[in-house]
């Protein structure tokens, strides 16, 4: 039996940070190359496209192609803390372009959580019909995080109780158990992760939860944190979920050994 769902992991730029970021090793991270260049790293950014029977769904936008061009602009104080590189044809517009979509025939995009390396580039996605952000995410957002969003039609969802997640909270998308919503909080305040059922078996896509599968199994937190607490629930049940039969594969936004391809 054919899948119903496809999924799309696409590498959206990267990002070059100190270490500390992935993973939690000072009591505050520091700015890229303010230590040596053993304590960097370069990190993949994913976006993901979801072929639903009832729709196309973009997860997360990677870099605006002003990044290319205008950095210090897009960014602000951004551009002083992180690198940032996108190759040619690697944009979240692009990338869809190749596939020979336009920002149009996206019906939803998903924001896992509201920081830039997720968000730079939601504007390539303007004429998309919604945008979707939990409620508690927007709630708590940081004030100067708006310029990469505002002028979007945001729309807020609450969460309803799931079968899944480390507090059994999010949405079932289309109400048909095939693509949830998990509320996966710690990161920031209203991270979602998505689950996706994949015919037989289960692809989650765990946004910043953890920076690698090595995050949840050694449980190791990310440098930036809003609670360490949830921080820790939503990498034990990520843990929990990937030890599954039916978990395909559990996979981090910013996880290096996670390379494009396609689900389903």
């Amino acid at each position: 039996m054919k899948s119903l769902v496809k999924v799309h992991v696409m590498h959206t730029g990267e990002v070059k940070v100190d270490r500390a970021l992935p993973f939690e090793e000072l009591g505050e991270v520091p700015p890229v190359n303010v230590r040596g260049e053993e304590f960097q790293i370069w990190l993949p950014m994913s976006s993901y496209l979801i072929e639903h029977p009832k729709g196309r769904i973009v997860v997360d936008s990677g870099w605006h192609e002003e990044v290319r061009t205008n950095p210090l602009e897009h960014l602000g104080a951004v551009a002083h803390f992180v690198e940032y590189r996108l190759s040619p044809g690697a944009s979240i517009r692009e990338q869809l372009t190749s596939k020979g979509l336009s920002p149009k025939d996206i019906d939803l995009v998903i924001i896992s959580h509201l920081d830039v390396d997720h968000i730079s580039g939601l504007k390539l996605l303007d004429g998309a019909k919604r945008f979707y952000v939990s409620d508690i995410e927007l709630k708590h957002v940081q004030p100067f995080k708006k310029r990469w969003y505002e002028g979007l039609p945001l729309e807020t969802f609450e969460f309803e109780s799931i079968p899944h997640g480390p507090y059994g909270l999010g949405k079932d998308l289309f109400g048909d158990g095939l693509v949830y919503l998990v509320f996966t909080p710690g990161h920031t305040a209203g991270q979602v992760s998505v689950l996706i059922r994949l015919e037989s078996e289960w692809l989650l896509l765990a946004s910043d939860v953890g920076y690698s599968e090595r995050s949840w199994k050694e449980l190791l937190l990310p440098g930036i944190t809003v609670s360490q607490e949830q921080a820790i629930e939503s990498l034990k049940w990520v843990h929990r979920f990937s030890q599954r039969d039916d978990c395909l594969a559990a996979l981090a936004n910013h996880d290096p050994a996670v390379q494009p391809n396609v689900y389903g």
